[in-house]
């Protein structure tokens, strides 16, 4: 079985559509959203008339297996003890999305969970606090408590960031650090953990293009999706350029 992996959607509803059924047409047989709910990135006209909450909505209507990171918890929980309108500044799209979304979606979104397995593949949010039990691995020290906790063979994140880290552990327990090579990677070290990109990044690199991923649940083998985010269509060779002018971002 494959499945289809997204996160960072926020409320950029038709993005989140074509990335769906491009993951569905590469082979995924079940989607996951990574979480990232809140996420107020890319403005643009693109996607300006979507309601705050369209894509939470969509999601549970089909019934999208959906992870919470730290962000979506703490948002959600403001619109649970009716703060929306007392929290101080926050960014204008997240407090229309607080305005939007009722009690019981905001009681959705706080119960869902950080992490989804599924047979070898740990699907994950990127939660950031210092108590994560599954922790992005950014650094060597957190990589190190990701494989000691981490019962599956591959464990993959979310990033706004776009697809920018690889971390391998080998049979004599070594690290080996890397960006990804290639749009498609072969996973075949005893663990493995990923950071795949968002259907919204961080421009100048990600700010114009969406990313997924497509993983077998043997996690042998995982193959980044990248479309444009305006015109929503498959853009490899653009995608593979993006990971070659991509930073390590690792601290050892």
């Amino acid at each position: 079985m494959k499945i289809g992996l997204f996160g960072y959607p926020g409320d950029h509803l038709e993005p989140v559509k074509a990335l769906c059924e491009s993951l569905r047409r590469h082979g995924a047989e079940q989607l996951i959203c990574l979480g990232g709910l809140v996420w107020s990135g890319r403005k643009g006209e693109v996607d300006q008339h979507d309601s705050p909450a369209g894509v939470l909505r969509w999601l549970r209507a089909r019934d999208i297996p959906t992870l919470c990171n730290d962000a979506d918890r703490q948002v959600a929980g403001w619109r649970l003890q009716a703060l929306e309108n007392t929290t101080g500044y926050i960014k204008p799209r997240v407090r229309k999305f607080l305005s939007a979304i009722t009690r019981e979606e905001a009681q959705w979104i706080y119960s869902r969970p950080m992490t989804l397995p599924v047979k070898d593949v740990l699907c994950c949010t990127d939660n950031l606090t210092i108590d994560a039990i599954f922790p992005v691995p950014l650094s060597r020290f957190n990589a190190g408590k990701l494989f000691a906790v981490m019962e599956q063979k591959a464990a993959f994140f979310p990033s706004a960031n776009g697809p920018s880290l690889l971390v391998r552990k080998q049979e004599d327990g070594v690290l080996e650090v890397s960006k990804f090579q290639h749009v498609e990677e072969q996973l075949d070290s005893p663990k493995v953990a990923g950071i795949l990109g968002g259907v919204v990044g961080y421009p100048p690199l990600n700010g114009d293009v969406s990313w997924g991923a497509v993983v077998d649940a043997e996690a042998t083998r995982v193959s980044l999706i990248c479309l444009d985010a305006k015109t929503h269509k498959s853009v490899p060779e653009h995608g593979a350029l993006l990971i070659q002018r991509s930073v390590l971002n690792w601290r050892g």
